[in-house]
């Protein structure tokens, strides 16, 4: 059971739960050893941990495609030539590792290798 100081009880109570999450999901990230979004660059090798948003398949160009946020932003991750991947649900943590790239000014990670 955690044990939270009063002051710490207030700002939960008072805070948005999209930034308590946001700040959960950062420290889950730190915790895990991997890179918070925010603060990785273009071209750059990363790891990132964070919680699925969305996943979706594109058939015409067999691609299976997910979002994924850390807390500080969203990445989409594509993979090329799969349709699906049974380890990847919505609502899932994952760590992953790959060249992150820049697509239309979002961030983007093709081809990622999913770690455990």
């Amino acid at each position: 059971m955690t044990r939270w100081s009063l002051k710490e009880r207030l700002r939960r109570l008072v805070t948005p739960t999209e930034e308590l999450e946001a700040t959960e999901l950062l420290q889950r990230a730190e915790d895990s050893g991997a890179q918070a979004l925010s603060t990785c660059t273009p071209r750059s090798r990363v790891t990132l941990r964070g919680e699925i948003v969305s996943i979706t398949s594109d058939a015409k160009h067999g691609w299976l495609e997910a979002e994924v946020s850390d807390g500080s932003g969203t990445v989409r991750l594509v993979w090329m030539g799969r349709s699906r991947l049974e380890c990847l649900m919505p609502g899932r943590h994952i760590r992953v590792e790959g060249r992150l790239a820049e697509e239309d000014g979002n961030p983007v990670i093709f081809n990622p290798a999913l770690r455990t």
